[in-house]
């Protein structure tokens, strides 16, 4: 009991890793969207979304899935041998993969200038976007080698100096009057200075061989599979911009992009729970401690709901003086669109979570066929309601998609894994959130200050009432207290010493 109390608190503590670079990466995000839409208009700013929009629709073709293999299939290896042969073998693959997807970008680049994007001129920004595609492919290798083997906290720093230097040179190349080249270049020399580091942490760790490629097969067989679900994913997900940018041009565009992406902050959750969640169920369930995995699977829904919840209500709420004070006066015509995308965002949620019972008993088809009926739902509806609807209706027909996934993919996944939804738990916290909403409402800030303090009083609202009504048991609290102060002791002492 001891060991699994631990087990719960290592989980605890490596969530807390991951919330922490979150909270530093939306910081960031919110950061760099006024700086961006400020300095590029709506128009180049819109030629960046598509370019960013492009690489992450190839870029899960080149990782040939190998980022979500290696921690299925590593978390409980302990062979450094199979380790190394297994990293260095998907490493080579992905960056030859990426090198031949970069070199067909910056070939295709007029065409697509010409015929899909319907502007010459960011035929050159393509090209020189290109080199992102193998970079961004790399990445997501390193980050996998860390979580497989539950090193969270490498993790955070890694993502964290990824995004914090990608913001840092923005910054720079921007008040160097680059624009939009220098936006592109940073996110280039980013990405390549966080390649090289992890690379350097991860060989001087297992060291470097010349791989063999010998179980390269197995993880083919099991990853490939999951690479049409990534470019299916990117239909629901961003294919909008370009549906939007051909019936609405680009500005359009750039003001639909800024307006979801905020209102995509309510997933910002799913990421630290299922970055920890992932390699501990991987272990639990091949080691067949299913009541252990079942409770994993448990908190993880509980806590990921207690947080998304009021995240979605609160960038409803504050949607408008979050575009009027984060941009410049054009982009608040998305006012709407940032309340629909955080509702998005929540059923990604629940979407993201049922697909580790998928991957866990390797029905990853069932994932295939339900993104593929959101995918179809979410283009059928983005043709038929942009014209009508303007921007408001590419976020409708997404809303659609995710409720779809969301749904659907609760309902499949306990088929084959049933956990507790903790449903009280959920109708409190939805409670708790309207007080919120009340209590941020009243405020209506007008300015950068009044925002945070808005932001500050908000949660403090929801998590007081959400404890006053029974949000949490009497052990959690305790847990929760405990786990505190020992983290607390224990950076006092390494601070002392």
């Amino acid at each position: 009991m001891m060991q699994k109390i631990q087990g719960y608190a290592l989980f605890g503590k490596q969530i807390t890793y991951v919330i922490i670079a979150n909270i530093i990466t939306a910081i960031l995000g919110i950061i760099q969207l006024p700086i961006l839409t400020k300095a590029l208009g709506s128009s180049q700013y819109g030629a960046w979304t598509i370019i960013i929009t492009a690489v992450s629709l190839i870029t899960p073709f080149a990782s040939l899935g190998f980022s979500t293999s290696l921690i299925r299939f590593q978390a409980a290896e302990k062979d450094i041998n199979k380790i190394r042969e297994d990293f260095i073998s998907a490493c080579v693959l992905v960056t030859l993969t990426g090198v031949i997807f970069s070199l067909l970008l910056f070939l295709l680049s007029g065409f697509l200038a010409t015929s899909i994007l319907k502007d010459v001129a960011l035929s050159s920004y393509l090209r020189i976007g290109s080199v992102l595609i193998v970079l961004s492919s790399i990445f997501p290798l390193l980050l996998a080698f860390f979580r497989r083997a539950s090193k969270i906290g490498t993790f955070s720093l890694l993502s964290t100096g990824l995004n914090t230097l990608q913001v840092a040179l923005i910054i720079l190349f921007v008040s160097l009057g680059y624009g939009l080249k220098g936006v592109i270049e940073a996110a280039i020399l980013s990405a390549a200075t966080l390649d090289i580091i992890g690379l350097f942490i991860i060989f001087k760790e297992i060291g470097f061989r010349f791989p063999k490629f010998s179980n390269m097969k197995t993880y083919l067989k099991w990853g490939v599979p999951l690479t049409p679900t990534s470019g299916i994913q990117w239909i629901i997900s961003a294919s909008d911009r370009y549906i939007v940018n051909y019936y609405l041009g680009v500005s359009a565009t750039g003001i639909y992009n800024a307006a979801d992406t905020l209102g995509g902050y309510s997933s910002f959750a799913t990421m630290p729970v299922g970055t920890a969640l992932f390699p501990v169920i991987s272990k639990t369930y091949d080691e067949r401690k299913l009541d252990e995995c079942r409770d994993y699977f448990k908190y993880s829904f509980k806590y990921l709901m207690m947080f998304s919840i009021p995240l979605t209500v609160g960038l409803s709420t504050l949607a408008k003086p979050l575009l009027r004070i984060l941009t410049t006066p054009e982009f608040t015509f998305g006012t709407s669109v940032v309340a629909l995308a955080s509702l998005g965002g929540l059923l990604y949620c629940l979407y993201n979570l049922s697909m580790y019972v998928i991957y866990l008993v390797s029905k990853t088809k069932i994932q295939l066929q339900l993104l593929s009926l959101a995918a179809m739902l979410n283009i059928t509806l983005n043709v038929i309601l942009i014209p009508r609807m303007g921007i408001l209706g590419a976020e409708v027909a997404s809303v659609v998609a995710y409720t779809v996934l969301g749904v659907l993919g609760l309902i499949v996944s306990r088929r084959y894994f049933k956990f507790d939804l903790s449903l009280s738990v959920l109708a409190k916290s939805i409670l708790s959130s309207g007080f919120m909403a009340m209590c941020m409402w009243l405020i209506k800030p007008q300015s950068i200050f009044m925002l945070f303090i808005s932001i500050v009083v908000g949660i403090i609202a929801y998590f007081a009432f959400l404890i006053l009504i029974g949000g949490f048991s009497k052990i959690e609290l305790a847990f929760f207290m405990t786990f505190v102060k020992n983290n607390l002791k224990r950076s006092s002492s390494h601070s002392k010493n």
